[in-house]
């Protein structure tokens, strides 16, 4: 599908992945504000290789907030996860699709429905599911 916005030149995938090795390869101390930053860095990296180098700055924000929103949820489902032998796996897989549809939820409020689809693929908009691995 041809996406009808325009937020400058994307990324190619061969600079996208060249700039997420760098910025991993990194000599970067383990800490909280190191961690934010590669967070930051990465949600940077994938707008410009799937929507654009221009994608204005206060979108881009926004979208930051709901990563940092949705980083809680992932969290809380890597606990679960950890306790994979405690819970059945159906109920993983349950909830990793709730989470997968609160993400693609969250981003609904600040992209547009081409944005979005450019963002995560049409079929992933239109069934939000993650993998879940047996323990």
């Amino acid at each position: 599908m041809k996406h009808s916005f325009r937020h400058g030149p994307r990324l190619t995938q061969r600079e996208y992945e060249q700039a997420v090795v760098e910025l991993h390869s990194g000599a970067f101390a383990k800490n909280e504000r190191n961690d934010a930053f590669i967070g930051r860095r990465e949600l940077d990296l994938n707008i410009d290789y799937r929507l654009g180098t221009a994608f204005p700055s206060e979108r881009r924000d926004e979208l930051w907030r709901i990563q940092r929103r949705i980083e809680k949820r992932r969290l809380r489902l890597s606990i679960c996860w950890l306790a994979g032998r405690l819970v059945p796996r159906t109920f993983l897989a349950r909830r990793a699709n709730r989470v997968a549809r609160f993400v693609v939820d969250e981003y609904a409020k600040a992209l547009t429905p081409d944005e979005l689809e450019a963002y995560f693929g049409a079929d992933e908009v239109a069934s939000p599911s993650l993998p879940v691995d047996g323990p």
